[in-house]
């Protein structure tokens, strides 16, 4: 319940409920592609490469190739949220409470779904006619499983295109070998690519910017990251910071590097709202929110774990 309304009776003079420092607002469902699923599982629909042939002869017959149709199954999970507001309360505090709940509601919802689809870069995907054909992501550094190609991950260590054995935090030398291993799978060229960063790992960019740029004969005047402290994009990746990321079992952050075909939100319903008064809690004032949605890995070569300690 909500008993730290009393801190707004002596705010009279404020004409808004201020909110404590949060997100307010979902960073990753534009990153992905989303789709409208109805039932307590859907499936996202795929269809394999396939390859011209030679035509070998005059008159011969026309080919018929089989394709290979795939799909991804997506179930959906109900997320929800609910606060009572007790009448007296709303009377003496001078502004009604209500819409600001709804409010936090709507920012706390928006979260969820960031947490959706980031818990769902890494776990096992559930593919076939019946989805029941599990797609699992490699354990360890490098370590994949029969079904998962290689190259979707880069070690915590790695320094590929890079020199020395300090690269444990995000580095340039990693997001090259990120960049290398999306450029493998093919696809769109023109298709956007996204890099989800920690502070943490923000922090590790910016520290060998300088460093990295002046080795390219930027000009230190020229160096916008160190001066603003913004990363927007790099090596082609539009940067996106969120505070959400998974850590492995070795308490590495578990840093997403993919193209925007690489995952799948498919949403049964989306944010609701709801307000209104509960005879059961002597008729105080409910807000609810609700949602049901489920996001899936829909092709592992266009997703890389970037490991960072």
């Amino acid at each position: 319940m909500s008993f730290t309304i009393n801190t707004a009776f002596v705010q009279q003079f404020s004409g808004a409920i201020r909110f404590i420092g949060q997100q307010s607002d979902s960073r990753l469902e534009r990153t992905v592609i989303r789709d409208e699923i109805t039932g307590d599982r859907s499936y996202m629909e795929q269809l394999a490469p396939t390859a011209a042939r030679k035509r070998q002869a005059r008159h011969e017959d026309s080919p018929i190739m089989s394709q290979q149709h795939l799909r991804r199954r997506i179930a959906p999970y109900d997320w929800e949220w609910g606060d009572l507001i007790d009448k007296e309360d709303k009377v003496r505090a001078l502004i009604d409470p209500e819409s600001a709940y709804t409010r936090n509601a709507g920012m706390a919802m928006r979260r969820a779904k960031d947490d959706e689809i980031i818990g769902a870069f890494f776990a096992t995907a559930y593919t076939g006619v019946s989805g029941s054909t599990s797609v699992t992501w490699p354990n360890g550094d490098g370590e994949s499983s029969p079904s998962q190609p290689s190259g979707t991950q880069v070690a915590v260590n790695d320094w590929t295109y890079g020199n020395g054995s300090g690269n444990i935090g995000l580095t340039i030398s990693k997001l090259v070998s990120a960049m290398v291993a999306l450029d493998a799978a093919e696809g769109d060229e023109e298709e956007e690519r996204y890099l989800v960063i920690g502070a943490k790992q923000k922090g590790n960019l910016l520290a060998t910017t300088e460093a990295t740029l002046k080795e390219f004969g930027v000009a230190k005047d020229d160096l916008a990251p160190l001066r603003d402290g913004k990363i927007t994009t790099i090596l082609g990746f539009e940067v996106i910071r969120s505070q959400r990321l998974q850590l492995d079992s070795n308490s590495y952050t578990r840093v997403a590097a993919y193209r925007k075909s690489a995952m799948g939100l498919g949403v049964a319903e989306d944010i609701w709202t709801r307000v209104a008064e509960r005879p059961d809690k002597g008729f105080s004032t409910y807000a609810y929110a609700a949602m049901s949605l489920g996001a899936a890995r829909l092709e592992e070569q266009k997703l890389v774990e970037i490991k960072c300690l």
